[in-house]
């Protein structure tokens, strides 16, 4: 027979631990309903504790993406800003170049409109070099705190890199917040883009090249072509290795076809004058424009030195309007990265909405329940506090 022995002291300290724990839950569910949160400590649930760190730091990424998506967005629209103020004055100095190209113009008319396209320049070139408003170049690469474009004796120098800074902007999307100036202003295709013609520099005739371009392009083969005068009204088409591909006779306005390229030549040219047509070339912006000033400043006593200019002149309107076609191209990549930074916002609220709902099932409190907790365990001190007056009242000595 087992004899189970317990004293006057045991009986009151089982019922001042009873007492405690209730208290101690009691305190638990206040502090939740207080704090509005339900994981207190790791040790509540540890692995509830570890989803929601990994909630909270998505939830911080999320807002790091939202800053970077502002100022991508600042940076975006300030270089779409940019980009339309270049095409401005492109449009403006295409507009000076048709103007310049007329015969009745005087050689003061001409040094005035080289002196409105040397503003231009000067303008282009204060715009590759603009800022974002923060201090950073719109136009340097990934070097924006560096002043990109630099000037030295009509050749423009580039400071910067070929670089694009991109930054997530919504969970595994990243978008590029700009063009390096390399691309903007200094590889910028001539002539249509594809081809461009020329006349040659030592031409003494008054040959002027009209208009040059492919028109078979299964029968160019991407080499350049040269057409000789070998008199003044006899042509020969040579490709780059210097074979004959073709020859005819020539009048004023001819329009020469060889090779899947076609030339439109007028005046007249003298033999051993030529006229070539070659893959585009990339040309800085500044350098087409300054050789545009150039032929409207230099000297053009005698007809030859009239067709020279009028054949620069004309280069550089071809030059010009591929120029206004690769701005508005940049514009439209800028415009689509800010219509994904449209698309990143919604995908970023989205993910929001689904954390925020996660988390709040995970760590806040059901205030509902949490409540009736409170209810039961008021109600369990309240039972042990009336047993403890109960026991305080009693000894084992009253049962002997």
């Amino acid at each position: 027979m087992t004899v189970l022995r317990m004293s006057t002291a045991a009986l009151h300290q089982q019922g001042l631990q009873g007492l405690m724990q209730q208290q101690q839950r009691l305190a638990r569910v206040q502090q939740e309903l207080v704090g509005g949160v339900k994981l207190l400590r790791g040790a509540d649930d540890p692995s509830g504790m570890a989803r929601v760190q990994q909630m909270d730091h998505l939830l911080a990424s999320l807002q790091q993406q939202d800053r970077n998506a502002t100022l991508v967005e600042h940076r975006l629209r300030s270089q779409e800003n940019a980009l339309a103020d270049v095409g401005t004055q492109l449009d403006r100095a295409r507009q000076l170049a048709v103007q310049a190209n007329s015969p009745t113009l005087s050689d003061t008319d001409r040094a005035s409109i080289a002196a409105e396209l040397r503003a231009v320049r000067a303008e282009l070139l204060a715009i590759a070099n603009r800022d974002d408003g923060n201090g950073r170049r719109l136009f340097a690469g990934t070097r924006d705190g560096v002043i990109p474009f630099a000037d030295n004796g009509g050749v423009v120098s580039y400071a910067g890199d070929d670089g694009r800074n991109s930054l997530e902007v919504s969970p595994d999307h990243w978008v590029v917040d700009g063009e390096p100036g390399s691309e903007v202003f200094l590889r910028v295709r001539t002539g249509d883009g594809i081809v461009r013609g020329s006349a040659a520099a030592g031409n003494t005739g008054t040959g002027v090249l009209q208009s040059s371009g492919v028109v078979d392009h299964a029968a160019w083969t991407g080499q350049s072509l040269r057409v000789e005068f070998t008199a003044a009204d006899a042509w020969r088409v040579l490709d780059g290795d210097g074979n004959e591909l073709a020859t005819g006779s020539y009048a004023d306005g001819a329009t020469i076809t060889a090779g899947g390229m076609q030339l439109t030549i007028s005046g007249t040219p003298a033999a051993g004058d030529s006229f070539s047509v070659e893959p585009a070339p990339v040309r800085d912006v500044f350098a087409t424009l300054q050789g545009l000033v150039d032929a409207l400043e230099a000297p053009a006593a005698d007809p030859a030195a009239r067709a020279w200019r009028s054949n620069r002149i004309g280069a550089a309107l071809g030059d010009l309007a591929t120029a206004q076609d690769h701005m508005l191209s940049l514009r439209a990549n800028t415009g689509s990265r800010l219509a994904a930074l449209d698309n990143a916002a919604d995908a970023r609220s989205a993910t929001d909405l689904t954390l925020q709902e996660s988390l709040s099932e995970l760590r806040d409190v059901d205030v509902a329940e949490a409540s009736t907790r409170l209810a039961l365990h008021l109600a369990a001190i309240e039972a042990a506090q009336k047993t403890m007056l109960r026991v305080q009242g009693l000894s084992l000595f009253d049962r002997m």
